[in-house]
Parts: C-alpha cells; structure tokens; sequence
C-alpha cells in the first residue's frame, strides 16, 4: 500500500505544480494583460492512476492534498461554481455530497453554485477569467474559444486517463485539443430531437412532419418546433446541403444559394400551419415553459427539444404516454428529407487561474463520475457519457436515449461549425420572421434574407 500511495503522491504533486504554476502566471491585477495558454504535463499512460472514489485510501489521498492546498490559504478551500438554471437545485445536491465525502478537520470547504447557463460560459470565463468560476459547466463548442484564451486548464495527469478510459470517445474527442485533455464530460444531450404523446401519434406518424401537423390539428393541438431559435432553425440549412463552418475563427455559411432557399420553403411550407397543427414560437415566456405548459394544458402533443424536458413532459402526461423519436422528414424540394440537427455534450472545465487548482479538479472529476452521471439521469434525465452508466437498462431502453442515438447520424458538431458571429448574423430572424407571416413570404424576399445573413457573417 505504502509504494501505491507514494506513486500516487508523486503523480499529484507533480499535477498540482503544473496546474499551480498556470495560476500563478497571471503576475498583477493588470487585466489588459493577455491571457497565458496552459503548459501543463501532457496525460500519458505513466502518469496516471486509477482513481476509484469509493476506495478509502484514495479519498483519503485527495483529503491529504486538499489540505496541503487549504494550508498555503488559511485553512479554507472556497470554490465556486458555474451551471445552468434548471441544474442548480441538482448539482447542489451533489455539491453536498462532495463537502460531505471529503470534509476534513484540517480544512474548511465552500462551494457557491452560481446560474450561469452553458451557452454563454465560456464567453463569461474568457471575459474575466480571474473573476470566473473555478468550475463551470459549458457546450463543447466553446472549448476551442477555451483555449484561445488560455482560460481552461488542461486535466490534470491523476485524473485524465481515468476521465479518458471511463468516458464515450466521441466525448473525449471533443474535451481534447492537440492530444491534451482539457474538459470533463459531462452529459451526451447538447442536442434535440422529437418527444411526442403516444395517445396521439402511433411510431410510424411521427417519421414525417406533414403527418403529425395533420394528426395534431385533428385533435385540436400543435407540434412544436422553435423556428425563431437559429439552434433548431440551422437544422433545415444542414438537411439543404447548406456548407456551414467555422474554422480558424473564421464563420462560413453557404445560405445565400439555392440551396438556402430550398431550406426556408420548406420552413415556409410548415410555418403555413402556424395555430393550425403547427406552433413556432414561444413567445415572451422561453423554450421550457412553453413546452412544459404546451404538454400540461394539452395544446402541444410533440415537441422538439431536448432531454432536459423529459421529466416534465413525464410529469404532465404520465411516463407511459411519452414517446421520444429522432426528428422527423420534411417536405424540402418535392420530396421528404431526414431533418438535420446540432448534437453534442456539455463538459465540466477548471479555471485555469483557480486559486485552488486541485481541488476544483477534484469537483470536476467528482461531478463527473459515474454515480453522479447517473444521479443526474435519474434527477435530471440528463444522458451520461460516462459508458458504464450509459450501459445500464434504464438509460439504454429510454426512448430519449435511443432518439439521440439515432439522430446522431445527422447531428452535427457545433465546435466545427457555428462560432459567436453566427448566432449574431441575425440567422435566427428568418425563421422568426416565416412564423410570423405564417410563411407567406415570397421567394425573391426570402433570398435577399438569406443573402443579407451570409453577409453578415463575413463582417
């Protein structure tokens, strides 16, 4: 035991200096300074140990640690940490058991959980990174935005082969960046796809979006889908063969083409339902309350968005009345095409300027655990990306999980193809605007929108 615990002992020393060494780089208050890219050890085999939290001497490893940081600030380990609105009840739970599990008489741990959603993270750490969260939760296609600005640490060497070996590698792919890993991931559901009210829709109606429009106005609801929200919109630009990149910081988008414009018909041909089968906006009230009060009154019988509904939509229409499916076709060009959409995963990242860089890697790596992975598909209904826990029968036989699977086919990946230009090019106002005029916008109109997005996205 006592050669393991050295091994161990060096690995993390060795961790905590090179994460220690990246905090200490940021030298004065001077925030006009630019911001140093991480330098830490790379992750190869030799330099990790499998970390097992269940295992006493392990925890009481971390605890050793913990308290050699707390010692160097007065005793005291004060964390905080970033997550979205609908997640803060949850993860203060588990932030609860994390104090729990590792408190210790030679230190005092504080955590504060703050709202910060995932989409705009990112931005938040980059914009102020010495006055970020130590933890926060993010979408992967921040990552690249990430490490531009040398405001995420890389995973430190004690825990990255185990976040490697016990996670899918498509969300390892997207945590990593020149073969360093810099994320823990989180969940596998940054994406959407269709949850429907099997008293209304049978399997095979929910395959074309013309029958459900039908099927949903002849018993007096609507399917909803956010037109005006250029997440869900830019689904119909990939189902196009609309080319949309974005590399080097540059954003691409082929929209002002006949293929765009093939996209927006087909979004006017849907949109001609508005109030008749089909809803398209939200209105004032958000995404989530629309969906929640659209299943609980009974006007809306399908919706496209994403697990983080699933246990309203349970709760409103009963568990055994949900059925979830990938997206449907839709009429684009004479003929049905599968629709595209976005797909990806929500990580967990440490601030690089964290004045306790191992113990806000031990949250991460805590947070993201298989436990707690499933805890937040059994709270949450959140998809793990951890593979044991995505292997249990629960997880595996949810309709949610299998819509995912079968959508990722045509799910595409945010990092490599939208960036912060993209959602400002007013992309979004051309599905708002086909809603609103219940697609009775003409094609010569249409195509000088189109154009005038595109250029919007080259400024």
């Amino acid at each position: 035991m006592a050669s393991k615990s050295k091994r161990i002992a060096a690995l993390v020393l060795t961790a905590m200096m090179a994460t220690a060494a990246l905090a200490g780089c940021s030298g004065g208050e001077e925030e006009e300074a630019p911001i140093p890219a991480p330098t830490t050890t790379s992750n190869s085999g030799s330099q990790s140990q499998k970390v097992d939290l269940s295992d006493p001497e392990t925890v009481q490893f971390i605890k050793d640690t913990m308290a050699e940081e707390a010692a160097k600030n007065g005793g005291k380990i004060e964390l905080k940490m970033w997550c979205a609105s609908d997640d803060q009840n949850f993860e203060k739970t588990l932030i609860d058991d994390f104090k729990k599990d590792f408190e210790d008489s030679r230190y005092k741990i504080t955590v504060k959980t703050l709202v910060k959603g995932e989409s705009e993270a990112g931005g938040a750490v980059v914009e102020a990174p010495k006055k970020a969260a130590d933890v926060f939760s993010f979408a992967d296609d921040q990552l690249s935005t990430l490490l531009k600005a040398g405001a995420i640490a890389e995973v430190a060497p004690y825990y990255a082969n185990n976040v490697k070996d016990e996670n899918s590698a498509d969300s390892i792919s997207v945590s990593t960046s020149n073969s360093k890993l810099y994320a823990f991931p989180k969940t596998s559901d940054n994406g959407y796809f269709m949850y429907y009210d099997k008293r209304v829709f049978s399997d095979a109606d929910v395959a074309d979006m013309d029958t459900m429009i039908k099927k949903a106005a002849d018993a007096g609801k609507n399917v909803y889908f956010n037109m005006g929200n250029a997440w869900y919109e830019t689904g119909f630009f990939f189902t196009a063969g609309c080319t949309i990149k974005y590399e080097n910081g540059v954003q691409t988008a082929t929209l002002g083409t006949p293929e765009g414009l093939s996209a927006a018909k087909a979004m006017a041909h849907i949109a001609e339902n508005e109030g008749k089968g089909f809803s398209g906006s939200p209105g004032q009230i958000g995404d989530n309350a629309y969906v929640a009060q659209g299943f609980d009154d009974g006007t809306l019988a399908a919706a496209v968005i994403g697990t983080w509904m699933g246990p309203t939509i349970k709760k409103s229409i009963g568990d055994a009345n949900v059925g979830a499916a990938k997206l449907p076709t839709v009429l684009m060009d004479g003929e049905q095409k599968q629709l595209h959409s976005f797909g990806g995963y929500k990580l967990l990242g440490v601030n690089v300027f964290s004045e306790y860089p191992f113990s806000a890697q031990t949250l991460a790596y805590f947070l993201g655990s298989e436990a707690n992975q499933i805890k937040r598909y059994e709270t949450r209904g959140l998809i793990p990306t951890n593979a044991v826990a995505a292997a249990k029968d629960s997880i595996k036989d949810d309709p949610a999980f299998k819509a995912i699977e079968d959508q990722k086919a045509y799910a595409h990946p945010q990092g490599s193809s939208v960036g912060g230009v993209y959602w400002s090019s007013g992309v979004a106002s051309i599905g708002g605007d086909l809603v609103n005029a219940k697609g009775n916008i003409s094609d010569s109109e249409l195509q000088t929108k189109l154009a005038a997005v595109e250029a919007n996205m080259k400024v």
